[in-house]
């Protein structure tokens, strides 16, 4: 028996050393302070409600011609500036599985608002519904009650506060986290549908994805310069404005946004302050001192792990996670999300989200990729695959002690001050 151990610690270290040696050597992110001057000016164009031909961007054709919002605040709002959205915030993404051999799978955003016109599903494929900015209800009815090629599927307005501290995160750090929870979980792999075995995602160029539902973004930059595109209709140097399927022919006269103003955007998102765990007024401290042990012990803390790295108190992995059939979500936020490396033929399945850092999330109902969950028990209730047992830990809590846990979460709140 002892023998068997040492084969498998050997083996480990054969597995996990020579990535850890490159892990470490690789730099580590930048922490220089956020301009003052920069992070000013992107609040003015975070807060900015953007029209067509808009004059602060005289290269390009302003909002649109396809958006979801005219402003940055119009769905970052809740806590705060740069705050989560309510289900009114949700965005409509698709997907188009192939219907015959050649065909190319297709999927994108499907845009609530067009300057010129309407847009809907039927603008995407013929044969379609000719549905248009669905609320949460009506995809949902749709993937149960439709025999179609297409699926829908909707993102929520995630929160920006603490982004900094995210970007900053270094990708070994994330890599790290990955490796260990293999170990944890006797080199059990992402692929597993019960063990909480996360997976960093991997982009072609070697970075690690720590924005967005998906982990689509490595960077902050890149992720407001996919937001600004996507959701405002806004080109820029990192990301073109997406095309009209009204009027596919369409080109924009130039870019919306330049690189200084995208960097003043993410200068201004930079600063926002991070989330804080402090005690409501019907919470006394040691009901969420017992909640978050209760936390910890019935699993949670696995994937909301509470420190990561440096940063204190964002209880998420930034690792993707299996989470079941219920929890399915195809479609893209910009692009195609890309395939992870190194496992060829390994794409992210729709059940694989990013742990959300739980930072702040007593002021971001609702809950879940989509907003599905009003309550933060009903959060819990949902979650399957990895996380189904220790939602089924919580479930054999006391009703005390469930209250206990939902009490702590209740202790992580947005900044006092935005």
């Amino acid at each position: 028996m002892k023998r068997a151990y040492l084969w498998y610690f050997v083996g480990a270290i054969a597995v996990f050393l020579p990535v850890g040696l490159r892990v470490l050597s690789r730099p580590g992110a930048s922490h220089e302070d956020v301009n003052a001057a920069m992070a000013s000016a992107g609040k003015t164009l975070f807060t900015h409600e953007w029209t067509a031909g808009d004059p602060l961007s005289p290269g390009g054709d302003g909002l649109g011609p396809v958006f979801n919002a005219n402003s940055c605040s119009a769905c970052h709002h809740q806590g705060g500036v740069g705050g989560s959205g309510g289900l009114d915030n949700n965005v409509t993404l698709f997907s188009i599985r192939p219907e015959k051999p050649g065909d190319m799978p297709r999927e994108g955003v499907l845009h609530a608002k067009a300057v010129n016109g309407r847009v809907s599903l039927a603008q995407v494929q013929s044969g379609l519904q000719d549905i248009s900015a669905p609320s949460l209800e009506k995809v949902l009815s749709f993937n149960n009650c439709n025999n179609s090629p297409a699926r829908l599927s909707q993102r929520n307005t995630p929160a920006l506060f603490g982004a900094k501290l995210i970007d900053n995160i270094p990708d070994r750090i994330i890599i790290a986290e990955e490796r260990k929870q293999r170990l944890t979980w006797g080199l059990e792999t992402f692929t597993s549908s019960v063990a909480p075995v996360g997976m960093a995602l991997r982009l072609p160029d070697g970075r690690i994805g720590k924005f967005g539902w998906k982990a689509q973004s490595p960077s902050l930059t890149e992720f407001v310069q996919l937001a600004c595109a996507n959701e405002l209709g806004l080109g820029n140097p990192g990301q073109a404005q997406p095309t009209a399927f009204n009027n596919p022919t369409y080109q924009p006269p130039g870019l919306d946004l330049t690189l200084e103003q995208c960097n003043q955007l993410t200068a201004f998102i930079a600063s926002l302050p991070r989330p804080q765990e402090r005690l409501q007024e019907n919470i006394t401290k040691d009901q969420a001192h017992q909640g978050k042990k209760l936390f910890t012990s019935i699993g949670c803390a696995a994937c909301h792990t509470p420190n990561l790295g440096s940063v204190e108190g964002i209880y998420s992995d930034l690792l993707l996670h299996r989470m079941g059939d219920r929890l399915e979500g195809q479609g893209s936020y910009g692009q195609p999300t890309p395939q992870p490396q190194p496992s060829p033929g390994e794409g992210v399945p729709p059940d694989a989200w990013r742990t959300p850092p739980l930072w702040g999330v007593a002021d971001s109902a609702p809950y879940l990729h989509d907003g599905r969950a009003p309550t933060l028990e009903d959060a819990i209730h949902q979650h399957g695959g990895q996380a189904a047992r220790s939602r089924q830990q919580f479930d054999q809590l006391s009703p005390e002690e469930r209250v206990q846990v939902i009490d702590f979460l209740k202790t992580l709140r947005a900044p006092a001050a935005n």
